[in-house]
């Protein structure tokens, strides 16, 4: 059985163009890729953010190459990022009724993040809200990428171990 390969899913950007995995790979620039696909309505994307932006200013531009994969429409995209303090990562959609990227990605439940070896091999994927499987996602970045290990989740967080979602 082979390496499972990452789907070159269709996606657009939010000036209207429209991008595939493999671009988004190409400007990961030699690092791995993680897709994080959400729903602006969706209580547990909600509750990840805020980790995921640390997640990236702990790692992003150097030990991975975060993307918000909105399952809405880019004004509503553009609103959810502005009402929870913008993002320094990238942001591409996957409008309804389609779904045709999260589709090739098994997404069955957002957030659900993929992680996408700079070979293109589809590493991990997560679903829901895991405290533990987050702070192990950065450790395996900060490994990765020869960087010092950042709490995802900061000492004496109150958040929930586990939200399904």
């Amino acid at each position: 059985m082979g390496v499972p390969k990452a789907p070159d899913a269709p996606f657009v950007r939010l000036d209207g163009s429209a991008v595939r995995t493999a671009d988004l790979l190409s400007d990961a620039g030699g690092r791995p890729l993680l897709l994080a696909f959400f729903k602006t309505s969706c209580p547990t994307c909600r509750l990840t953010w805020p980790y995921l932006q640390r997640l990236h200013a702990a790692y992003g531009g150097k030990g991975v190459h975060v993307v918000g994969m909105s399952q809405n429409a880019g004004d509503e995209s553009r609103r959810f990022f502005e009402e929870r303090g913008g993002a320094a990562f990238d942001l591409v959609l996957d409008p309804e009724p389609a779904f045709r990227a999260s589709n090739a990605f098994g997404v069955e439940a957002v957030p659900h993040l993929a992680l996408v070896s700079p070979a293109g091999v589809l590493d991990e994927t997560l679903a829901g809200w895991s405290n533990a499987k987050i702070e192990a996602l950065g450790a395996r970045l900060a490994t990765g990428a020869g960087l010092p290990k950042v709490p995802v989740v900061p000492p004496g967080d109150p958040v929930a171990a586990f939200q399904a979602g």
